[in-house]
This record gives C-alpha cells, structure tokens and sequence, in this order.
C-alpha cells in the first residue's frame, strides 16, 4: 500500500510528460551540455569544453514547440546569434566604452525578444549570455578569435543536431495535437471548478475561480494558434492533416465556450432549493463529462487504439448519464428547470463535438514519422528567406510596452556591466546576466523574480560548497552535474527559486569538475546576484516603469471598446458575422489584460484604493457581456429552422442594448480621453436580419442587465476620476 502514492506520483510525472515534455526538454539539455564536458575532461581541453557547453546550454532554453520547420528555424537562429554576439563581446571585451555601447545594444534587443513570445525568452539567453561572459574573457588575436568562434559554433551545430535527432521519429504532426491536447486538459480543470459543490461536500466555485481556470483555457488556444496560425476556415483542405487538426481544435474551442455556458446556467440554480438526487446526477454528468474530456485529451496525443476504446467507453457512459438527468421530473414552473435543461442540452452538444473530434483524427489518416515527411527541398523550403523577414518585423515591432521594457533592460545591464568594469570586480558578469534574467515587464513580478534568484543562488551555492566538499569522486561530479541540467528545466516554470538552486549547483560543478571549490568564487556569485537584483527592483521601479495604476484603466477601456464593437459587428453590420470566433477571442483577450492589469494593481505600492471594488465589478461585467454574446452566437450555430422574419419585441430589445452599449461607451470615451471610441447613432436599424430565438433573447435581456449595472458602476468611476 505504501507502494500505492509513489506510483500515482510516477503516473501523474508520466502524463504530465505526454502534454509538456519537459524531462524531454531536460534531457537534451543534460546531453547537449554534459557530453563536451566529458570530452573536456577525458582530453585535457576543460576550457575548450566549457565553451561548447555554454553555448549548447544557452540555445538549449529555448523551448522547442511548433512543427519540425519552426524547430529548425530557432536552432538555426540560436547558432546564428550566438555567433554574432559571441564575436562581439570577443572583441570588445578590452575596451571598457565600447563594451558598455554594446551592452546597450544587447540589452536593448534582449527585451525586444518578448515579441515573440515564450521562444523569446530563450532567444535572448542566446544572445546577452555569449555577450556578457565573452566580453568578461576577450580575445586578443584574430588566431584566438578564430578558435572560439570554432568552439562557440561547435556547440551550436552540437546543439542543433541533439535538438534535431530528438525530433526525427516524431510523428510529423504530434506537436500539432499536443498543443490541442494541453487545451483539453485545460478544459478538464474548468470542468472540475464547475462541479464543485454539486457533490454535497466541496464548496460551489465562485466567478473568479472559474474565470481564472477559463483564462487557463484562453491561453491554450492561444499558443496554439501563435505556433499554428491557420484557423480552420483558412487550413488548406488538401493538406488532410492540416485541416482536419484545425478542425478539431475549433471543436475544442467550442467546446470550452459550451462549458462557460453550462457553468452560467448552472450559477442560476439555488442548490439548497433542488432534490438531492437531482443534484446528484448533475454533479454524475459534470464529472463524466470532465473525465470523457480528460481521455480525450490522452487521444489526441498519442491515437493508440485502446485509447480510443476507452475515450468511447466514456462517451457512452456520458450519454447515459445525460439521458438519465433528462428524464429526471421537473415542474415547467420551477425557476430551476430552464436552467438544467438548458445546461443539459449543452452538455449533450459537448459529447456530439467530441465525436466529431474523434472522426476528424481518424479521416486525417496514417501520420508518418519527420523523418519520412521532409523531402530534401521541403527541408531547405523551411529556411526559406520570408520566414526570417517575418520574425525580424516581429522582433522589431516597436510598441510602446517592450519598447519600454527594453530600454528598462538595456540601460539597467549597461549600468550592472559598467560597476563590474569599473571595480574591476571578479566574475562580476554575473551582475548585468542577473539584471536581466530578472528584470521583468511588471514591477511586481520583478521583485518575485529577485527574491527567488537571490534565496535560489544562496541555498545552491551552500549545496554547492557542501558537495565540493565531500571526499567524492569526479564521477559523483558528473552525476550532480546531469540531474542539475534536467531538473532546473523542469522546475523553470513551475518555481523558479528551485530551478535557480540547480542553475547554480551545475555552475558550481562546471567551474570546478576537476579541480577544488574556490569558495572565493561562490561569494562573489552570490553578491553579484544580491546587488544585479537590487539594480533590477531599482530600475523596475524608477526607469519607465509599467504601473498599472496607469495602465488599468486603458485596459479596461480596451475591453469595453471590444465588446461593443463584438455587439456592433453582430448585430450592427452590413454583412453576417460569419467568423465569430475571432471576434470572440478579441473580447476575452481584452478582458484578459484588465483582468490581469487590475491583479498586478493590487500588488503595487499605491495609496489610491478606494476604487478597487469598481474596476473588478466593471472588469465582471464586460466578461459577462462577453459570454452572453458568445451564447447567442452558440445558439445560432446549433438552430436547424431560421426565420428571416424579425419580431418587434427582438427590434426593441436590439435597440435597448445598443442604447445603453452608448451609454457606456460615451462615459468611457469621458474618463479615457485618449481612447475615443466611434459610436453608432441610437437610431440606425440592425443589419441582423434573423430572427433570434427565446434562448436568444433571453441571452440579450441579460445582456441588458449586465450594461444597465456597468453603467451605474461606470457613473460612479467618472465621478470618482471628477474627485
């Protein structure tokens, strides 16, 4: 029985891996960086090895998402910056003015390269990580410039090729299916919110909990549309794979957007106030549900037989269960039976798009393995010349916020670059690479991010300093060495504090795997990263910082703005909305970002509180608003029979929403007087010329509901702006 934990643990490690492969991630890491040290070591060429290493370690933090082309592309782009940024730091190194103009530049570029993303984050450790330690050992000869620019390519085609071999026996299309499958479990962890408290026992979850776990599911779609752009109304039907995976991940989308609705539904329901074995099946249903959709996700990854069998075993089970809660008795007249036949209705439409999942991965057919899908002119294809000229208009994309952030960056390193030089302080490089691993985009996540690397790197170099000094031999070294490379890239986005404790144990053993600790050494690390923490916290705070005191309410202006141009294009446009989804996905983004804006403003150092309560309520509304519309949208896309005769009772409720959607905007235009938005007369006639259903409408007199309570707290907020 004890047995019994250590196994569900290893089980739960196991299926973790199958969505995020991070041990995988790990591993190439540990090979990449440990194999030149093993060289180094049996060949008497440490300092050569280190080099290879460093560079194999750098290009390895970039995390290899997307097909085997955006693959290709990034290891190609790591050994090409790693070049030029080595070379530069090579030759400036001596020369005190000019390395601080560099590190400028570096800087600078380094924070540009949050325009792209997760993949930018590594990107940049390409390019201040060679910069910074090159500039600290320059060379000083074109003969020694030649042999570390042999070494520091060495390590990146090393790099290129572990990355490269891991990839080969893949299915060509599996890192398709794994971002759609993170989605679903993203949509098993909703589920799991939305059953709370329907069992008798746990607690009901309230709006945040679910909005928070919805948010989970937004970022997944979105990741996987950033890596796979093609929606499924632009895939190329030719390319079967392509379009039926696109497809599918549209189905997952809904499907997350039915759950949302199942949950609105269900918030209507008093649960004191139904039977206990109505409540019961509900709560059978949810958890069918959330259990079907977990198998599901174990299916799209994999396709193996038997998970097939098992993912139909479930869609059975659901459907009985489903039956079962519509054959329950419920009076018409009891407030609570629209709501559950309503939320039962959309469970069952939940079944039938994952049905239609299941027949989509099987029509895409046989998936062969990379290695039998790139012929040798669609290989030389993914390095194409347009592919880079893209990234570069990415990277370069000069936005107000990483504009900001980088010259934050670049002048926060130069100056932790300048007191390392000027002081002439020992391995004081540690100081701008500390800088700007953790300065941040936020004030907030700075000053987390300091005090995780700081109490990181003390606890590791105390580990450190006990381990040197253990009579073990070097092959103990070793060891350490290979688990500290896996398990600080298991641990980088989980808690940082810990992958910064092994970060700081493998330099430990980089520096000192053949000879003794120079305890000298972890000091100065450890002062260097103290006081590159404090530049970091004192630059986030006093260079162009990002409050959100400032930036909340041009966020939440942002989401007001695109929720009504959502209502607008729906109901107000020359032609039908067809592709609604994006609209959809523009509106939850936008409250997305005041959502997060609004946290990060309750974590500054600000004494202006008193209108907390209105921006979170006024932040509630516009999700509401947004779920509404989506439901109408959801509603339409499941109605058989469409009349194209509209009521007078739609054209009045249609007119109420647009009146008061005036009303808000025009007091939002007021209180964000740099962000006006154009509105449309209270007069002008809808352009939807289809006649809603109740479902419909009931949606839209919500709706109304929803912009008469955001006006009132609207009211309050521009007086209290008056104040």
């Amino acid at each position: 029985m004890r047995l019994l934990p250590s196994y569900k643990t290893l089980t739960k490690l196991v299926e973790q891996e199958t969505f995020e492969p991070v041990f995988s991630w790990g591993l190439r890491m540990a090979i990449a960086a440990i194999v030149p040290v093993l060289w180094g070591v049996y060949t008497g060429n440490t300092e050569d090895a280190t080099w290879i290493a460093l560079t194999a370690e750098s290009i390895c933090w970039v995390e290899l998402k997307g097909s085997f082309g955006q693959r290709l592309r990034i290891l190609t782009g790591g050994v090409i910056l790693t070049l030029f940024f080595g070379l530069i730091g090579s030759i400036t190194g001596d020369y005190i003015w000019l390395s601080l103009l560099c590190m400028l530049l570096v800087g600078f570029i380094s924070g540009l390269f949050k325009n792209l993303g997760d993949r930018g984050s590594g990107l940049a450790m390409s390019v201040f990580v060679l910069f910074i330690i090159t500039n600290n050992y320059p060379t000083h000869s074109w003969q020694e410039i030649q042999h570390r620019m042999e070494l520091i390519l060495t390590g990146g085609l090393w790099n290129a090729i572990a990355g490269i071999v891991a990839a080969l026996y893949t299915p060509a299309k599996q890192p398709y299916r794994r971002t759609i499958a993170v989605i679903w479990k993203g949509i098993h962890g909703l589920i799991e919110t939305v059953a709370n408290g329907w069992d008798g026992n746990s607690v009901r979850s309230n709006i945040r909990d679910i909005y928070l776990k919805e948010k989970e599911v937004r970022i997944a779609i979105d990741t996987s549309l950033h890596l796979y752009e093609a929606m499924a109304h632009q895939a190329n039907k030719k390319d079967t794979h392509e379009y039926e995976l696109a497809q599918v991940r549209k189905a997952t989308a809904l499907v997350a957007t039915h759950i949302i609705a199942i949950s609105e539904e269900l918030e209507q329901v008093n649960i004191k106030e139904i039977d206990i074995a109505l409540r019961l099946k509900i709560y059978a249903v949810l958890k069918s549900l959330q259990q079907t959709v977990d198998r599901m996700a174990v299916y799209v990854v994999n396709l193996k037989p038997e998970e097939e069998l098992l993912l139909s075993s479930r869609i059975s089970r659901l459907d009985k269960l489903i039956v079962l809660l519509k054959e329950y008795p419920i009076e018409e007249e009891n407030p609570n039976y629209h709501p559950i036949k309503r939320a039962t209705q959309l469970a069952e439409r939940c079944t039938k798009l994952i049905q239609s999942s299941m027949e989509r991965l099987e029509k895409s057919g046989r998936e062969l393995p990379v290695f039998r899908s790139y012929s040798l002119i669609k290989t030389i294809f993914i390095l194409h010349p347009k592919h880079w000229v893209r990234n570069l208009q990415l990277l370069f994309n000069f936005n107000t916020f990483t504009t900001r952030y980088a010259i934050r960056a670049a002048v926060a390193a130069t100056i932790g670059l300048f007191i390392s030089k000027w002081f002439n302080i020992s391995h004081g490089y540690w100081i701008p690479f500390t800088t700007l691993l953790v300065l941040q985009p936020y004030f907030g996540a700075t000053i987390k991010k300091a005090i995780d690397r700081v109490a990181g790197t003390v606890a590791g170099g105390v580990a450190g300093g006990l381990l040197m000094g253990l009579p073990a031999g070097l092959y103990i070294k070793e060891a350490v060495l290979f688990i500290s490379f896996i398990m600080m890239v298991y641990f980088i986005h989980k808690r940082y504090a810990v992958a910064v404790f092994f970060i700081t144990l493998s330099l430990v053993m980089l520096f000192d795997v053949e000879g003794t600790l120079d305890t000298t050494l972890l000091i100065t690390r450890g002062l260097s990263t103290i006081g590159g923490a404090t530049l970091a916290i004192i630059a986030g705070f006093a260079l162009l910082p990002h409050w959100d005191t400032k930036w909340l309410p041009i966020h939440l202006s942002d989401c007001i703005t695109a929720n009504y141009q959502y209502f607008t294009t729906t109901f107000y446009s020359d032609s039908r909305l067809v592709n609604w989804t994006k609209m959809k996905r523009h509106a939850e983004s936008k409250n997305t970002n005041a959502f997060d804006s609004f946290n990060r403003y309750m974590q500054e150092p600000s004494l202006k509180r008193k209108i907390v309560s209105l921006y979170y309520h006024i932040i509630t509304h516009n999700v509401r608003i947004t779920r509404e519309l989506n439901n109408i949208h959801l509603e339409e896309e499941n109605r058989q029979n469409i009349n194209n005769s509209i009521s007078t009772n739609q054209k009045i409720k249609l007119h109420t929403a647009l009146v008061w959607f005036n009303k808000n905007i025009r007091l939002n235009n007021a209180i964000n007087t740099d962000n006006q938005t154009v509105i449309i007369d209270n007069e002008q006639q809808s352009g939807y010329n289809i006649e809603l259903s109740e479902l419909q409408l009931m949606y839209l007199d919500r709706l109304i509901i929803e912009l008469k309570a955001m006006y009132t707290d609207m009211l309050k907020l521009a007086n209290r702006e008056k104040e």
